[in-house]
């Protein structure tokens, strides 16, 4: 089996022992950044109609942990996967430069998840990447990467792009009609050209907070740990980061809470889908 990033199980709370015991100073997530976390997550969901949720990197690792618990035990709900990787650009010569040992180690941690090229042309259902997006470097960098595996695995890339979506959560503007969006002008899309790409606005405060300040269950997956991920003791941040997880998938376990994201989902135009309707009324049940 490769190595690859430990992340505790937040539903097997006999992994955490006393890890998130004596935070004296630990505090929830403030009652406005969870009432946008909830929004956001109804639009993703929304949006993503049906599509499995594949969280990139550490920034997004709340929704994936809010949303596990939300979805445990319920029928027809996607599967959400954490995708530890790190790098917005690959230098110069772009991925096919990168060392093979690297390149060997990170696809490897995509088999492991479920995630490689020819799992994702296999899967019952579409895949969805899901990310912090400002200019759109991390996503053109792991679609690169996912098109060279296929390519080294003898994957019909063409099967694969088809099965994918992206969905960036992006700053929140005045809608107009000369907005700027990531999605403009990026050559790479050459690469995916069936790909359905979506957009969440999030407000910039909440951004901020989720890809800059909060601190994170693990460390940064960045090209220097694919071959040999990191693994060690906790530090304080780290603890006080696995004390949010498990509270957010506490959250997402409650009645309340699923029949508060059930209803807004069911006010968005993608309630016609079949796929959000089921959505919707298992998480009512």
């Amino acid at each position: 089996m490769p190595e690859t990033p430990f992340r505790w199980n937040i539903a097997r709370r006999e992994q955490l022992g006393s890890l998130t015991e004596g935070l004296s100073d630990y505090r929830f997530m403030r009652a406005d950044d969870l009432v946008i976390l909830r929004r956001t997550s109804a639009r993703l969901l929304a949006l993503s109609n049906g599509a499995d949720l594949a969280f990139i990197g550490r920034s997004p690792e709340n929704f994936f942990d809010y949303l596990s618990g939300l979805f445990e035990g319920v029928e027809a709900a996607p599967t959400c996967h954490l995708v530890q990787f790190s790098m917005r650009w690959p230098g110069e010569g772009g991925v096919r430069a990168l060392p093979r040992d690297k390149l060997e180690g990170l696809f490897a941690y995509l088999r492991a998840l479920g995630l490689a090229p020819a799992d994702i042309a296999a899967a019952p259902a579409p895949l969805a990447l899901v990310d912090f997006v400002a200019y759109g470097g991390t996503m053109e960098t792991l679609v690169s990467l996912l098109h060279l595996q296929a390519e080294w695995e003898g994957t019909d890339w063409n099967a694969v792009q088809r099965r994918l979506k992206l969905i960036g959560l992006t700053h929140r503007t005045k809608n107009s009609p000369n907005t700027w969006r990531w999605q403009q002008n990026q050559a790479w899309l050459d690469l995916i050209p069936d790909v359905d790409i979506k957009n969440v606005s999030v407000p910039s405060g909440f951004l901020y907070l989720i890809a800059n300040f909060q601190a994170k269950v693990t460390r940064s997956h960045h090209i220097g740990r694919w071959a040999s991920p990191e693994r060690g003791t906790l530090d304080h941040d780290q603890r006080l980061a696995l004390r949010l997880a498990a509270d957010l998938y506490d959250l997402g376990r409650t009645r309340e809470e699923r029949h508060r994201l059930a209803g807004l989902i069911a006010r968005t135009h993608q309630m016609r889908q079949p796929k959000t309707r089921a959505l919707v009324t298992a998480l009512k049940r």
